[in-house]
């Protein structure tokens, strides 16, 4: 986590550092002077408020995948301290939001999201390593976590007030953008899974007196009884060997191929040229499409509104003293 100049725990490459403005003094030192400079809110919606030392966390942590030269680039350290502040301005007014209109989320939907999330990693304590690797605590990552479901609430609220989208709008989007739904040059894989080459020496050689299944069942170790020997669809170029299936007929055999899970015999089943999906093939992808593009638009206007009736006020000068040095 890159922490605040008064703190000692410094783990990263670049350090956010509050500077005054004009002297450039860099405020290392926790005195009474820089304990102000903390408190003091850089961003504030109505009474909510983003403090100097908050918004310095937040801005370390968007900052600390960025090299040393990279932190300090005054473009790219605008844009991100613009981020932190529309992030901060956008859940807020959504918090506001939510209180005049007298919604909250039930403890029970947090908990749930929170389980479910949590739930990704190998234990609790994995867990709790992610989030100190991403520099930040559980209780922050909660409100995180909490301001994200409530703008999915907010979203199920805007969605419901606007019109059903109809077909000629979808027919509409896809002439439009035939180009986005594609599909690209494709071919079906069976494959024999084994761990070394001396088993791979077998299987080639049976493979010229048996069927392929056949010697997949009694040999290979991904054979399962739901999905049997299939690899799947691949596309060209996915793997410098494979694309071999591209210029070969269906039945043909390809390998064995080196993989990280061990080593792999493939057969050709089927392939699939180059083309532009109808609007029948494409159509759910139409859909999730012009609802996505729907959605940004709702909230975008309802975001406008929001703007125009709260008190948005940002520090410039706190803003800007604050500063990255990198070690």
């Amino acid at each position: 986590m890159l922490t605040p100049a008064c703190s000692s725990n410094f783990t990263k490459r670049a350090a956010v550092l509050f500077l005054t403005t004009v002297s450039l003094f860099s405020l290392t030192g926790c005195d009474f002077f820089s304990r102000r400079i903390l408190t003091k809110p850089v961003v504030q919606v109505e009474n909510l408020k983003l403090s100097a030392k908050d918004f310095s966390t937040e801005l370390a942590n968007r900052l600390k995948d960025f090299d040393a030269l990279a932190a300090k680039d005054p473009r790219i350290l605008s844009v991100q301290k613009e981020q932190v502040v529309n992030d901060f301005v956008i859940f807020a007014v959504i918090d506001l939001w939510f209180a005049e209109n007298k919604l909250s989320l039930e403890k029970q939907e947090l908990d749930e999201e929170i389980k479910k999330i949590s739930s990704t990693y190998p234990n609790d304590s994995s867990f709790r390593e992610a989030l100190s690797d991403a520099g930040t605590t559980f209780a922050a990552w909660s409100k995180k976590t909490e301001s994200s479901l409530k703008k999915r609430k907010l979203l199920e609220v805007l969605r419901k007030s606007a019109a059903t989208v109809t077909e000629a709008e979808l027919q509409s989007y896809y002439n439009s953008n035939k180009n986005r739904y594609e599909q690209k040059e494709v071919i079906s894989l069976a494959h024999i899974l084994v761990a070394d080459e001396n088993q791979a020496e077998i299987v080639m050689k049976l493979l010229k007196k048996q069927k392929f299944t056949e010697v997949a069942k009694d040999y290979s170790s991904a054979y399962l009884p739901d999905s049997q020997d299939s690899f799947g669809w691949v596309e060209k170029g996915y793997m410098i060997e494979l694309d071999r299936g591209f210029k070969v007929a269906p039945g043909a055999i390809i390998g064995p191929v080196k993989m990280a899970d061990g080593i792999h015999i493939f057969k050709l089943l089927e392939k699939k040229p180059y083309k532009i999906k109808s609007y029948a093939e494409a159509k759910n992808e139409v859909v999730a499409d012009v609802n996505s593009l729907r959605e940004k638009a709702l909230f975008a206007s309802w975001l406008d509104t929001q703007f125009k009736r709260y008190s948005i006020k940002k520090n410039k000068a706190v803003l800007d003293s604050i500063k990255v040095e990198t070690q």
